[in-house]
């Protein structure tokens, strides 16, 4: 699903998403026998890629638990693997993923004031899990 904000401190390019944002916050000094709050913001300029590069992970001992397992996990997902089970079949997901699996308030819908919750990995462009490729070292040589 797409995302566009429309705001005047969003721009978007062919190549780029450009966004500015205010962060406000006080600074609070202490005199004697009172305290001095002072309001102060910082201007943030982030810019995002649009286009999602190509991502490689190395993972030296990638025999061990966690190497095997993380492999395993996106390589069943990437081949939609499925198994039987006493319940009916079950096929490879990313339940747990924060990135794959989680959502964010977006705001309110317009009219019923119902919450919109999109995916996160709606919200900026992403690596899909399984465009990942992996390589990586099980031993060591004496």
């Amino acid at each position: 699903m797409e995302i566009e904000v429309r705001s005047p401190n969003v721009r978007y390019t062919k190549d780029h998403i450009d966004s500015v944002y205010h962060y406000q916050t006080t600074d609070v000094r202490r005199e004697p026998g009172r305290l001095v709050a002072t309001p102060r913001e910082t201007t943030y300029n982030f810019r995002t890629v649009r286009q999602v590069p190509r991502l490689g992970v190395m993972l030296v001992g990638w025999g061990g638990n966690n190497g095997s397992t993380v492999t395993a996990a996106v390589l069943a997902n990437k081949m939609n693997m499925g198994w039987p089970t006493k319940d009916g079949p079950r096929t490879a997901n990313y339940y747990g993923s924060v990135t794959q699996a989680s959502t964010v308030l977006l705001g309110s819908e317009t009219g019923s004031g119902s919450g919109v919750y999109v995916p996160l990995k709606d919200i900026l462009p992403m690596v899909d899990p399984n465009d990942i490729v992996f390589d990586g070292k099980t031993g060591l040589r004496a």
